[in-house]
C-alpha cells in the first residue's frame, strides 16, 4: 500500500502540470498577489495587465513540449531555477519598492553604475531585506530539489507541439499589437518584460537618439533674442531632494539654514513637480523641451541656446561619467571636470576659480551634484552629521521608529546641499555683479512611506515633488525688476519640469519668438496643463 502511494505521488509530483502550477506561482506570485491584497489608492489592478504577464510566463515553458530526453531534465532544471531566482528578485522588488519587475526596471538598471550599485548593495546586506534574501534563497533551491528533476514530458508529441503553439502564440499576439498596433501602457508596464523588452530598448534608444541630435545638431530659432543677460549665471542640478524634507518649504527640522539667511534674495516656487521619478529621464525633459505628451518641440537643449546667446559654459559635476548613452552626454559639448567619489563640497572651488576667470563675457557655470541619492550616509562629511536621534514630527502621519536612520541621514544629505548652495551663493556676492543661481532637483524620494524604507514609488507624490528655485544678487534684481516681479507671481504655479525650459531661458534673458509665451510659467498667458505622474499614466491631484 505504502509503495503504490509514493509510485502515485511520484507520478503527480512528476507530471508537466504540477510543475506548470509551481512556476507560474513562483513566478508569477510575488508580482501579482501585493496587487489584489493591498490596497493602492491611486492604481487599480488591471486584468488585462494580470493576463499579458501571465502570457509571458508561460511563453518560456513552450521548449518543454518539444524537448526529450536530456535535453528536457536540462531545459526543466533551467527553468525552475530561473523561475526561484524570480521568486526572489520580484518579491524583492514589490516588497521593497512596491512596484513589479518589469523592462523600464531593467531599463533603470542598465544606466546604473557599478558605483551606485555597491552602495545599494552594501546597505541591504545589513537591512531587514536580509531575511528575505534568506528566506528566498532557501525556498528557491528547495523547489529546484523537489520538482525540477522529477518532471516528465508528455509522450504524445502531436499534442505536445499544439500545447507547445498555445504557449507561444498569447506573447506573440501581445508583441504584435505593442509594437505595430497600439503601445498599450498596462502592456508595456505588465512583467510580460522579456516579450517587451525589445521595445523598451527601442524607446530608450529613441531618446538618446534625439538626445544626440540635440546636442550635435541643435535647432536653435534664428530670432533669438538676448535681452539683458546675467552676469554670471549657476545651475545647480540637484539629486533626490524632495521638497518637504526641506524647512524653507515648512519641514520643521532645521535642514536649509543657509538657503533661509538668502530668503529675502530668494524666489523659491511651491508646487513643481518632476516629469519622471528617474534621472536619465527628468532630466531629458526637462533640458531638452520634450514634453510628456509631445516629442515635436525644437530640438535642442538649455546649454546649448545659452551657449548660442552668448553664455560661456563651464561644467562640473560629482555624479559618475555615464558616457554617451546617458544624461552625461548633456554636458559633453563643455568639457565637463568630473569629481567622482567626493562630497559636493568640493565644487565651490570649481565655481570660485571660475568666476576668477570669468573675463567680460556672461558665464554659465552648470554643477550636478550627488545631493541626497541613496546611500544618503555616503553624501556627507561627518561634521555635518547633525540629525541623530530625535524623530521628526510630521503633520498626519505617525513616523515608525525604524526610519529613524533613514531620515536622520537624509536630512543630513540635505543639510549639507543646503551648506553647498550656501557657499555658491556667497561666492557669487563677493564676484559682485548681476548674478544669479538657479537650483532644483531632478527627482523627489520616498524616505517614510514604506516599511522597508522605500526610496522611489513611482505612484507616490514624494517621487515627483521638488524643490526649484532661483537666488538673485541686488544688482541682479535692480536691473531687470519685471524678472523679478514675475517670477515672484509665478511661485504658485503648478508647474512640471517637462514644461519648464521656456520659463528658465526667459530669466537668463533669452526669447523667441519659437519659445510662445503659453509655454512661458513666468507668463500671465501661461496654458495650464493636467500634470501628471508613472509617464502620463496617472493624474497628479492638485489639491491632495
Amino acid at each position: 500500500m505504502e509503495n503504490t502511494l509514493k509510485k502515485h505521488a511520484e507520478q503527480v509530483f512528476g507530471s508537466i502540470w504540477i510543475f506548470l502550477i509551481v512556476y507560474l506561482v513562483l513566478i508569477a506570485g510575488p508580482d501579482y498577489l501585493p496587487r489584489i491584497f493591498v490596497h493602492r489608492d491611486q492604481v487599480p489592478l488591471e486584468w488585462t495587465a494580470v493576463l499579458s504577464a501571465l502570457a509571458g510566463y508561460i511563453f518560456p515553458f513552450a521548449p518543454l513540449f518539444l524537448l526529450r530526453g536530456r535535453w528536457f531534465r536540462v531545459y526543466a532544471v533551467v527553468l525552475m531555477f530561473l523561475a526561484a531566482l524570480c521568486f526572489f528578485v520580484c518579491g524583492y522588488v514589490v516588497l521593497r519598492f512596491h512596484m513589479p519587475l518589469h523592462a523600464g526596471t531593467l531599463n533603470l538598471l542598465s544606466t546604473t553604475s557599478w558605483r551606485e550599485s555597491r552602495e545599494f548593495i552594501l546597505r541591504e546586506i545589513i537591512s531587514l531585506s536580509m531575511v528575505y534574501y534568506i528566506f528566498a534563497t532557501a525556498a528557491g533551491l528547495s523547489i529546484v530539489r523537489f520538482f525540477g528533476f522529477g518532471v516528465k514530458p508528455l509522450p504524445n508529441r502531436k499534442l505536445s507541439a499544439t500545447f507547445a503553439g498555445f504557449c507561444v502564440l498569447p506573447i506573440a499576439w501581445i508583441y504584435i499589437y505593442y509594437s505595430w498596433i497600439g503601445p498599450d501602457p498596462v502592456l508595456r508596464g505588465s512583467a510580460a518584460w522579456f516579450a517587451l523588452l525589445p521595445n523598451e530598448v527601442a524607446d530608450s534608444g529613441r531618446k538618446m537618439d534625439i538626445l544626440h541630435e540635440c546636442i550635435v545638431y541643435p535647432q536653435i530659432p534664428q530670432d533669438l533674442t538676448c535681452d539683458g543677460l546675467a552676469d554670471a549665471a549657476v545651475i545647480v542640478i540637484g539629486e533626490s531632494a524632495v521638497r518637504s524634507h526641506l524647512s524653507l518649504y515648512g519641514y520643521n527640522r532645521d535642514t536649509t539654514p543657509e538657503l533661509e539667511k538668502n530668503k529675502d534674495e530668494l524666489v523659491v516656487f511651491r508646487n513643481v513637480i518632476s516629469a519622471m521619478p528617474v534621472t536619465n529621464y527628468s532630466l531629458y525633459y526637462m533640458l531638452t523641451f520634450k514634453t510628456l505628451h509631445d516629442q515635436l518641440h525644437p530640438r535642442a537643449t538649455i546649454m546649448s541656446v545659452l551657449d548660442r546667446a552668448g553664455y560661456r559654459i563651464n561644467a562640473y559635476s560629482t555624479q559618475e561619467n555615464f558616457g554617451e548613452n546617458s544624461v552625461s552626454a548633456l554636458f559633453v559639448p563643455w568639457q565637463p571636470k568630473y569629481h567622482e567619489n567626493e562630497f559636493d563640497g568640493c565644487l565651490i572651488d570649481d565655481v570660485r576659480e571660475a568666476l576668477a576667470k570669468r573675463g567680460d563675457a556672461p558665464m554659465l557655470i552648470i554643477l550636478h551634484i550627488m545631493g541626497s541619492h541613496i546611500t544618503y550616509r555616503n553624501r556627507y562629511p561627518e561634521e555635518f552629521n547633525h540629525f541623530t536621534e530625535q524623530i521628526p514630527e510630521v503633520p498626519g502621519q505617525e513616523i515608525n521608529p525604524l526610519f529613524l536612520e533613514n531620515i536622520n541621514t537624509y536630512d543630513n544629505s540635505i543639510r549639507y546641499t543646503d551648506h553647498v548652495l550656501g557657499r555658491i551663493i556667497e561666492e557669487l556676492k563677493t564676484a559682485g555683479g548681476r548674478n544669479m543661481l538657479f537650483y532644483f532637483s531632478d527627482h523627489g524620494e520616498n524616505v517614510e512611506t514604506s516599511f522597508l524604507q522605500n526610496y522611489r514609488d513611482a505612484e507616490k507624490r514624494d517621487s515627483y515633488e521638488v524643490p526649484f528655485l532661483f537666488w538673485f544678487s541686488p544688482e541682479y534684481r535692480e536691473a531687470y525688476p519685471e524678472r523679478i516681479a514675475a517670477a515672484e507671481a509665478a511661485v504658485d504655479k503648478p508647474i512640471q519640469l517637462d514644461r519648464a525650459a521656456e520659463g528658465i531661458l526667459s530669466v537668463f534673458g533669452v526669447s523667441s519668438q519659437s519659445y510662445p509665451a503659453s509655454e512661458n510659467f513666468l507668463s500671465p498667458e501661461f496654458a495650464f496643463k493636467p500634470r501628471y505622474m508613472m509617464e502620463g499614466r496617472i493624474l497628479y491631484k492638485e489639491n491632495e
